[in-house]
């Protein structure tokens, strides 16, 4: 009896680098909310290797290339900066390149519940207590957000990377959403909601109530 030969499309056990995988990467620049500058690069390298079926499809030091969107660097009444990035796509070994995003697109320093807290019941105490503690509240300096070179920042994968059977890797996007203003294609038909009204519908005419005739009145008669 011969035996069911294995699909080609079908990925072997195991190896499959799953969509929204996540990924390291170690800064080779800086990213700060002080420095950084829209529209600029900030250069960065794989930190472990990527390997499928036996195969590095990516090895460790690979190059990725970060944009910085925009930024904002901290200013007076406690304005804290902040700095916006997005991850061009990894170039694999064999030249082709992997989409990634990031986790968090804009990077900014962390604001524990606690420290808000706490600086609440400074900013209270001090309005009591302290003259003109509220220009000194307008002047305090924010925080910039600071990631020195050699950090670590995380990416994740917008596409699946599947080994098929005979070695090959593919890089699988998932297909794009149906927007909100269009309507999904039935496989059945669908009844109007409503019956529609155009020229090769014909509108019944009101009809017209005969308005009544009126009875004449009789003659008045003679008398005898």
């Amino acid at each position: 009896m011969p035996k069911p030969t294995q699909s080609e499309s079908a990925p072997l056990p195991g190896n499959v680098l799953p969509f929204d995988s996540t990924l390291l990467f170690v800064l080779d620049d800086p990213i700060s909310s002080k420095s950084s500058k829209g529209g600029t690069m900030v250069h960065g390298h794989l930190k472990d290797p990527i390997v499928i079926a036996g195969r590095t499809i990516a090895a460790a030091g690979t190059p990725v290339e970060i944009r910085i969107l925009d930024s904002s660097a901290a200013d007076i009444a406690d304005t804290y900066g902040f700095v916006d990035i997005y991850f061009e796509p990894l170039k694999l070994a064999d030249g082709r390149r992997l989409p990634l995003r990031t986790p968090i697109a804009r990077l900014s320093p962390t604001v524990s519940s606690g420290h808000e807290s706490t600086v609440a019941a400074e900013d209270t105490a001090g309005d009591i207590f302290v003259p003109y503690y509220s220009l000194w509240q307008i002047f305090r300096h924010g925080k910039n957000f600071v990631l020195g070179a050699g950090s670590v920042l995380p990416a994740k994968t917008e596409a699946t990377l599947t080994a098929r059977s005979k070695g090959a890797i593919a890089i699988v996007t998932p297909q794009p959403l149906n927007q909100s203003t269009e309507s999904p294609n039935a496989t059945f038909p669908v009844m109007p909601i409503a019956t529609p009204f155009g020229p090769e519908v014909a509108t019944p005419r009101p009809r017209t109530t005969p308005s009544p005739t009126p009875t004449p009145s009789p003659a008045p008669s003679e008398s005898p």
